[in-house]
């Protein structure tokens, strides 16, 4: 008996998918979320509010670049032949993505013959990698840098959410923002970009599902002083960035061994379910004390159903 109502409880708690969001402006929780997602950001950028705003060089940002493009999965074939730059050799920090980065046209040296990997970078340096992203050349925009490429940027939307101005460094959490607004932008051909690399993307919410599913434990139900199966970096507490990994009994929660994080979710719903929609064996909603909830999977589905028992 004690299992079934704790299969019952799952049940409720997990009726919206996991990472799902209303469609509206994005926020920093689900750009972050997002980068995680995609190894944007690695779990020691992620790990607390401080590593998050912390100014990201111009050889991490290549990385970022790099992992937000359709290069990301084959950037441990790349081979450094050579130097491109001065300053930047086989073991230099981020090298490989440096060279993606430069070949792809995403970024550039200067004319010293260097590429300054330890640099900050700024707001519209960024902004000017994005447009590129997007196909978009210097030529293409109109007036001279940086007003151009800041303009440009505001017209596509890249800055929503963005508090930097001109010449203002860029945080971790701010490039977070800004590659999730590059994947939902429309590129210079009429395309989303996010789409273009394989991943789906519509009404302007990136889903990252089947990236996440990859490596996603769960959902699981906290038993009373339950020990996790991770020493987790990044927590999300009901989405949002959180510095506890506590569970409380009851607690729903999942977590990735890859990104070494996890999720818990504490809203719960609770009483007697009296009816399902449109019927028993194959419900899609659910009504519990009077509230009706869409099913968000069809394993839940399957445990509220008639089949289930």
């Amino acid at each position: 008996m004690k299992k079934r109502l704790l299969s019952l409880l799952l049940a409720v708690c997990i009726l919206v998918p996991i990472l799902a969001l209303p469609a509206t402006a994005v926020n920093s929780n689900v750009a972050i979320q997002t980068a995680r997602t995609m190894d944007i950001l690695t779990a020691p950028m992620a790990q607390s509010p401080e590593a998050l705003a912390a100014n990201v060089t111009r050889g991490e940002f290549a990385r970022m670049l790099t992992m937000a493009s359709s290069y990301r999965s084959t950037v441990n074939e790349q081979t450094l032949v050579g130097s491109l730059f001065t300053d930047v050799n086989s073991a230099t920090p981020y090298a490989p993505y440096i060279r993606i980065a430069v070949q792809q046209g995403w970024m550039t040296g200067y004319t010293d013959g260097t590429f300054r990997p330890d640099d900050a970078v700024t707001l519209e340096a960024a902004c000017a990698s994005a447009l590129r992203m997007l196909g978009f050349a210097p030529a293409d925009l109109v007036g001279a840098f940086p007003a151009a490429q800041l303009n440009k940027s505001t017209e596509l939307g890249l800055r929503e959410g963005l508090a930097r101005t001109q010449g203002q460094p860029m945080t971790r959490s701010d490039c977070a923002v800004l590659l999730y607004n590059t994947l939902t932008a429309t590129t210079k051909s009429g395309s989303t970009y996010g789409n273009t690399i394989g991943l789906s993307v519509s009404d302007g919410q990136v889903d990252t599902s089947e990236i996440l599913a990859a490596s996603l434990k769960g959902p699981f139900v906290a038993a009373a002083g339950e020990v996790l199966p991770i020493s987790p970096s990044t927590v999300y507490r009901n989405d949002k960035l959180s510095d506890s990994a506590e569970l409380a009994i009851n607690d729903v929660y999942y977590y990735s061994e890859n990104l070494n994080t996890l999720w818990i979710y504490t809203t719960k719903a609770s009483g007697r379910i009296t009816s399902v929609s449109p019927n028993a064996a194959a419900p899609t909603s659910v009504t519990v004390a009077g509230v009706t909830y869409q099913i968000g999977s069809t394993d839940v589905a399957y445990r509220i159903s008639s089949l289930s028992g």
